[in-house]
């Protein structure tokens, strides 16, 4: 086989190796010119069958690929609108989704309410078709980001819906606070007047009584001195 060494080239081979190792002989060069560290095992520099690679050793096969090998992405900021709908068809259209009809999306992919007769068969009440990205790239996590396209100004409404709902919740609260010091106030000034009602007629009781006792007292007076 081509592929062979013989043992007299192993040899030399190895003993290549060994003198490029201890510094005797300068590194070997890949194809762009490249040093190649002379520590590095043979099952990494040497590039697999599989990648057509030259003979030569390196570690170019392991760095990059060719570029019809790689893949480029949109980045974090690439932001394309979510839910928005675009034209509305009056018609069917061939290769839509059979329940409600929009050509944006598949069958098996639709959000929408199962149909009792799909709009592929009625042909009314088409649905419009979704806004799509457009030749963004996006990652499997790109995907499925929920934030892209968010607009964190959007948060400042919800802010201030609950910032009116605590404004109103504590002129409640406060009303309901007056409004029950009123009735504790009313009450306790129906008590004092009642107190002071039944004070007053204690008084003319005692009067009274007062009274009596005096004109009991002259009259007991005047039938002693009319006596002798």
């Amino acid at each position: 086989m081509s592929g062979t060494m013989s043992r007299e080239d192993r040899r030399k081979k190895k003993e290549l190796d060994e003198a490029r190792k201890a510094g005797e002989l300068p590194p070997e060069q890949d194809e762009d010119g490249n040093l190649i560290n002379p520590h590095i095992p043979e099952f990494m520099a040497k590039a697999p069958w599989y990648l057509n690679a030259s003979e030569k050793s390196g570690l170019k096969h392991q760095k990059k690929f060719k570029e019809e090998h790689t893949r480029t992405y949109d980045g974090l900021h690439a932001t394309f609108k979510r839910g928005q709908k675009g034209a509305q068809a009056k018609v069917f259209r061939k290769g839509a989704c059979k329940n409600c009809g929009a050509l944006t999306h598949k069958t098996n992919e639709c959000v929408e309410r199962p149909r009792k007769v799909g709009a592929w068969k009625t042909g009314k009440d088409i649905a419009a078709d979704e806004v799509m990205p457009g030749e963004l790239k996006l990652t499997y996590d790109g995907k499925r980001d929920r934030y892209n396209g968010y607009d964190p100004s959007m948060h400042r409404r919800t802010v201030e819906k609950f910032a009116v709902a605590e404004v109103e919740r504590k002129k409640r609260k406060q009303a309901e606070r007056d409004a029950r010091y009123a009735a504790g106030a009313a009450e306790g000034d129906g008590k004092a007047d009642g107190g002071a009602g039944a004070g007053g007629g204690v008084d003319a009781s005692s009067a009274g009584a007062d009274e009596r006792a005096a004109d009991a007292a002259g009259s007991a007076a005047g039938g002693a001195g009319g006596g002798p």
